[in-house]
């Protein structure tokens, strides 16, 4: 083969690669929520408010978003439908008591009343109508209050036991629109997840003996730092008793902030044992804190859990490139999720 024949064959491989780098987008949005968690009736209360940047070459006249606690709301949805087929009946069979869902919604947007609606399908899925459509390169902020019934923790990754609870995928999120167009999509238990990346403001306000686990680092609560620290100093338990301590008649509200990420989850159990420590990596210029929080139950696996948080960050960090966040935490929880 001729060196000219070559030349054109590698030509037409890189061109459309080319192309594509060039035309290639990513949306960005900017999230800020404050939420509360009622202990009593599994209930979060929030008001979230998101910028969406427009980095992409359309304008764009709709948004679509994710609902996913809705997932949990009936025998129709495709997480049920998903769990059927593989034989999993709880959510199927469920009591009212037991299911979950996002409700009180109310989109704005620039606080500008907005048209918005549910997917014809799927519950879990809805759309906003923009009253003028977003220019590429402009952004708009989308405001809504919301409240989601938590879910048995049986079911997926949302959802509680008692009052251990797994916030995930809990809040209204933007669906990812790239050079495909849109991909709006139900929640299903067997697959990941396709997000906009990001930053996050979150303030959580719960009963004061909660210990609570999040994507992010903690900030501006010195009393929350105490608090945190005490629960790491304290010695490590006989593995014991799975029963919950009373909830505290005060509350606190504590502030978690991240750049560069696609989701937020959160986790809160009174009875977790705290077991911190850090990584410096191999730089030397940045130490990563790491955590790890479970329960007296199962205290004799994890006993020594932060130990392996701070191996994997290491691991990554020499094989991959330097862990990029400035905490990683590992969380015991009933549901067999990461």
């Amino acid at each position: 083969m001729s060196l000219y024949r070559i030349l054109t064959i590698v030509s037409g491989l890189l061109g459309p690669l080319m192309i594509f780098g060039q035309d290639y987008f990513q949306q960005e949005v900017d999230y800020r929520i404050d939420v509360r968690l009622d202990d009593e009736v599994h209930m979060l209360l929030a008001q979230e408010s998101f910028t969406y940047k427009n980095n992409s070459p359309s304008a764009l006249d709709t948004l679509w978003i994710h609902l996913w606690p809705n997932a949990y709301r009936d025998r129709t949805t495709a997480l049920c439908k998903q769990l059927d087929m593989t034989g999993d009946l709880d959510l199927h069979f469920a009591t009212e008591e037991e299911r979950g869902w996002i409700d009180s919604l109310d989109f704005r947007a620039d606080d500008a009343k907005v048209a918005w609606g549910y997917h014809a399908v799927h519950p879990d899925i809805g759309w906003i109508k923009l009253n003028i459509p977003l220019s590429p390169g402009g952004q708009v902020t989308i405001s809504t209050p919301f409240r989601v019934k938590i879910p048995d923790g049986k079911f997926s990754r949302l959802g509680h036991t008692r009052q251990a609870y797994y916030i995930t995928q809990w809040y209204p999120k933007p669906a990812v629109f790239d050079a495909q167009g849109w991909h709006a999509m139900p929640y299903l238990t067997q697959g990941e997840f396709y997000s906009e990346f990001g930053s996050f403001d979150v303030t959580i306000t719960l009963p004061e003996n909660y210990v609570v686990g999040a994507t992010g680092m903690l900030t501006g609560s010195e009393a929350e730092e105490r608090f945190m620290a005490e629960r790491a100093a304290l010695p490590m338990p006989q593995q014991g008793s799975s029963s919950f301590p009373p909830s505290a008649t005060t509350t606190k509200t504590i502030r978690y902030v991240q750049d560069r990420v696609h989701d937020f989850a959160w986790f809160a159990d009174k009875r977790f044992i705290v077991r911190s420590s850090e990584v410096v990596l191999s730089g030397g210029d940045r130490a990563v804190k790491t955590w790890a929080l479970f329960t007296p139950k199962n205290a004799g696996l994890w006993a020594d859990a932060v130990s392996y948080v701070n191996e994997s960050v290491r691991f990554y960090s020499e094989w991959v490139g330097d862990y990029p966040y400035d905490a990683c935490t590992a969380i015991d929880g009933t549901i067999s999720a990461g």
